[in-house]
């Protein structure tokens, strides 16, 4: 018959059993599908827990990108030749944005999509919809607005049968933003005009009378959220246009035809205008989270983006192609 252990016996074991789950059990975030966790923190001994360690109290920012094609990375591409063999990697904005702030930690999700043209109203409501049970700090919603304007499909999914329809379809883009509360980076309409006969038809071009006033009820329907902080993507896109050049923050990027701006379609930008749009993305997050009163205000000085920089860590991420493999053997 087996002996009954003594209560000294017992107390060892359940204080082994506390020293083993505090030293020993790893912790783990519950993240959705679609999530990254971005710490940088070198692998050092972390600081004591004080009042006077400023990180210590700073949590990741929850950061959640909805948008189309742009945000998406569509065929957002950088490869080069190097000595040994051809590098490439795909960029998101999401992933550009991470390179511009790299100290800044980001709990990210990313709910755009290269496919939102198709069903716009459709496709912005399930993001938005996904983009609210991710629970974030901060909406960013780039190009989120682009197809509410552009497209040939009216409010209700069938042609578009005139231009003021278009703004009807853009107040439908207006109310899912009006979903959240929190800081909230929104982009106004672009006019890219220059991309009709390449990736977009004519019938898919808003009138420059439409353009107008698109952004003109967007000014008027950011000025008075608090939580909105506006992105001048159509000031942006007139001057990449009219001088070939990205500026942000005092710090230019000029388009040559070896390192262009945006892609061959007039549409997309490349590698290195993502590096741009993502820098100002970064900013526009920093002055979103600044203005907000939540805790996570403590990262928005981590954040200085530089878009040259920015474009120079992202070569950094390429990665040699795979090579092709050699046909099979005849055995004849």
């Amino acid at each position: 018959m087996p002996t009954r252990p003594s209560n000294r016996a017992v107390s060892l074991l359940i204080l082994t059993a506390f020293l083993a789950l505090v030293c020993c059990v790893p912790v783990t975030f519950a993240t959705p599908i679609a999530t990254t966790l971005i710490s940088t923190d070198p692998p050092a001994v972390a600081a004591p827990h004080t009042p006077e360690t400023p990180s210590a109290s700073i949590q990741p920012l929850r950061v959640a990108f909805i948008g189309a094609s742009a945000s998406a990375g569509f065929g957002c591409v950088q490869r080069e030749r190097r000595d040994d063999t051809e590098y490439s990697c795909g960029f998101r904005l999401v992933d550009m944005v991470k390179l511009a702030c790299p100290d800044l930690k980001l709990l990210t999700s990313d709910m755009s999509s290269g496919f939102f043209f198709l069903a716009p109203i459709a496709n912005g409501a399930k993001a938005v919809k996904r983009a609210a049970e991710f629970k974030p700090d901060c909406v960013v919603a780039v190009d989120f607005l682009f197809w509410y304007c552009y497209g040939d499909d009216s409010p209700d999914g069938g042609p578009l049968k005139n231009e003021e329809q278009r703004l009807v379809k853009f107040e439908k883009g207006l109310a899912e933003l009006d979903r959240f509360k929190i800081p909230l980076v929104v982009g106004d309409v672009p006019d890219m005009s220059r991309a009709v006969g390449r990736m977009l038809s004519a019938s898919q071009m808003p009138s420059a009378e439409t353009l107008i006033k698109v952004n003109a009820r967007f000014a008027a329907w950011a000025k008075e959220r608090p939580n909105v902080c506006m992105m001048p993507l159509a000031r942006m896109q007139q001057q990449l246009m009219n001088e070939g050049v990205f500026e942000h923050d005092g710090k230019r990027l000029v388009a040559t035809s070896a390192a262009p701006l945006l892609q061959r379609d007039q549409l997309h930008p490349t590698p290195r205008g993502l590096a741009g749009i993502a820098c100002a993305t970064a900013s526009a997050l920093k002055l979103a989270v600044q203005q907000s009163s939540g805790v996570t205000a403590a990262v928005a000085p981590m954040c200085e983006p530089e878009p040259t920089e920015t474009f120079e860590r992202a070569r950094g991420e390429l990665k040699p192609r795979p090579k092709p493999a050699s046909p099979p053997q005849s055995t004849n």
